[in-house]
């Protein structure tokens, strides 16, 4: 089975995950704790709002094709009111 995956998608993926992997090496230099630790947390957060945020933005509406009325195709006759009612006796 193939799984077609849009391009606003992927796009919000790669971006994503170049940014979680530069926030990652960005804070290896300034995490206090052993040499080689970073904040893995921080970056995956940081990571998962640029997906969020992207794919929000880059997939609105790209996929939808023009948005058809339910109900019937004709239009129901205009009904006027300028008689009077009758009155039953």
């Amino acid at each position: 089975m193939t799984v077609h995956i849009p391009f606003a998608g992927a796009a919000a993926f790669v971006m994503s995950a170049l940014v979680a992997y530069f926030v990652f090496k960005a804070s290896r230099r300034t995490h206090p704790g052993p040499p080689g630790a970073g904040d893995l947390v921080g970056s995956i957060t940081a990571g998962a709002a640029v997906f969020a945020v992207l794919y929000t933005l880059l997939s609105t509406n790209l996929a939808a094709g023009p948005t058809e009325e339910a109900g019937p195709s004709e239009r129901a006759p205009v009904v006027s009111n300028t008689t009077t009612p009758t009155t039953a006796n």
